[in-house]
């Protein structure tokens, strides 16, 4: 997998009786992990939020690894080390009304200094609720990669969220507990599960072994090198599957405007997409592992990390993923042939119109603008909790 442009999310937690040691490996494994990370173009799903420490008296390293993360992000902006991702803001975070009172006092000048750099997209749900495992949710649809630590329910509920949705999930054999003293085993026994079978868990390329990869990561409690640790985890994450880009488009070879369709999606979209590190999912094309279409075009569609949507010829199946996708908060580019009279609901997303009399370098360049300033637009309704 390309990591440049991939949303990383590590969390995870530990308990207040964790010794100091084996939480600042934590941390220090942490820490290298985001640089190695963030230097080869990825981003950070984050949690800006209360820092609990461990110890009788709360003085201890912290219990969390958010603001570890947010320490590494800051010292690379300020040496310059930081590769460009081309999608979207380094860190996105989700926040309630309650975040900005959360953040600790020995925090804030980080906090904003990181927010005034413009660093930061923050996506807010609604004040006054409950809002924990449907902002869980949502964090499982704006990551591509779960590298879970530890942890309790919170972390096994986030794994499950990504892992249904086809993303990755690296979980590691650190066994800190958890904040919360719950769960069954958090990331430790999920690394013991994904040893047997890592497919639950992520996909690997032909000829590779996932449960090989997984076991070279092995941390051993703290004693292997921090280093080795985060070197493995790379080796790992380089032999997963690309995401994919579910292509929604016209496939019916009678109609006029199949032929710059076609021109359209192999000259300019195809480009595009694998420079951003997506492999294309187009039906019809390549090995069908459904018994009928409708399954593959919604299944693949699912467990798509972006849709491209061409609305060309108004077609009502293009329609129908379209607003599947959109209600499924998917991130989702749409395109059509300049000319194309869009419906209502539609028309009132920002739509790249294309014309293939244009140099296919002109229209890959206008793309690219376009899917850099939409790929992480909000979704269109704002996520809430129960009360």
């Amino acid at each position: 997998m390309n990591l440049r442009g991939r949303r990383v999310h590590i969390a995870g937690s530990a308990d207040v009786r964790t010794t100091a040691g084996l939480l600042n490996y934590a941390h220090s494994l942490t820490k290298e992990l985001t640089i190695l990370l963030a230097r080869l173009g990825s981003t950070f799903l984050i949690d800006f939020g209360r820092e609990p420490r461990s110890g009788e008296e709360g003085r201890g390293p912290a219990i969390v690894f958010y603001w570890t993360i947010l320490e590494a992000v800051s010292s690379l902006m300020e040496s310059g080390a930081l590769a460009s991702s081309g999608q979207g803001s380094l860190l996105l975070s989700l926040a309630t009304s309650k975040t900005d009172t959360q953040i600790p006092q020995e925090r804030r000048g980080l906090y904003s200094m990181l927010r005034q750099s413009g660093a930061v997209s923050m996506e807010f749900v609604a004040p006054g609720w409950n809002s924990g495992a449907v902002r869980r949710e949502r964090q499982a649809q704006l990551g591509d990669i779960l590298i879970a630590v530890s942890g309790g329910e919170g972390i096994e509920h986030l794994a499950r969220e990504y892992s249904r949705r086809g993303k990755p999930v690296i979980p590691l054999d650190l066994n800190l507990g958890a904040s919360t003293r719950d769960g069954t085993g958090g990331a430790a026994r999920m690394f013991g599960e994904a040893l047997v079978d890592s497919v639950p868990y992520f996909a690997i390329k032909v000829g590779q072994s996932g449960s090989e990869l997984l076991d070279r990561t092995r941390t051993r409690q703290g004693q292997t090198p921090v280093h080795e640790v985060a070197a493995s985890i790379l080796r790992l994450l380089d032999a997963v599957t690309p995401p994919r880009a579910f292509y929604v488009r016209m496939l019916n070879k009678s109609l006029p405007q199949f032929d710059e369709v076609e021109a359209f999606f192999r000259s300019v979209v195809d480009p595009i997409a694998m420079e951003f590190g997506f492999e294309p999912l187009e039906i019809g094309i390549g090995e069908n592992d459904y018994a009928w279409m409708n399954q593959a075009i919604f299944e693949g569609l699912y467990r798509s990390q972006v849709a491209i949507v061409d609305l060309t010829g108004v077609r009502a199946n293009c329609l129908i993923e379209l607003g599947y996708a959109l209600g499924n908060a998917q991130r989702v580019i749409v395109t059509a042939q300049i000319g194309t009279l869009l419906p209502f609901d539609s028309s009132c997303l920002e739509t790249y119109m294309w014309d293939m009399k244009s140099e296919s370098a002109t229209l890959q360049r206008e793309l690219k603008t376009y899917w850099t300033r939409n790929f992480n637009r909000p979704p269109l309704v704002t996520p809430r909790g129960s009360r």
